[in-house]
């Protein structure tokens, strides 16, 4: 998870995310559809990041067996990888859509 977050504030900083309807556009971007895939990778995985971390948090709180917190944890580390598959796979398909379509608009 760090280490997409690393990738994620090195994106170049004159870049413009303008977020029209369900798409977000790009504007001064070298490679936007890249950075647009990274942002989608990064808010994927930083929401279910929170969303187990409180999870686990409330397991913690409610004193729950550590069996259980065991259980909890290797849950998520399967979910997880099995959503960096799922992104992986989505992002790829976007890219191949777009190499097979190699028409730019200019907005």
């Amino acid at each position: 998870m760090f280490a997409f977050g690393i990738i994620f504030l090195h994106i170049n900083i004159n870049v413009i995310i303008i977020f029209g309807g369900n798409k977000p556009i790009c504007r001064n971007a070298k490679y936007p559809t890249w950075e647009k895939s990274i942002y989608d990778i990064v808010v994927a995985l930083s929401c279910k990041n929170v969303e187990h971390t409180l999870n686990f948090y409330k397991l913690v709180k409610d004193q729950t067996s550590i069996d259980e917190m065991k259980n909890c944890i290797y849950a998520f580390i399967k979910y997880y990888d099995t959503l960096k598959i799922d992104l992986f796979n989505e992002h790829k398909t976007i890219f191949t859509e777009k190499m097979k379509n190699t028409q730019c608009f200019d907005i």
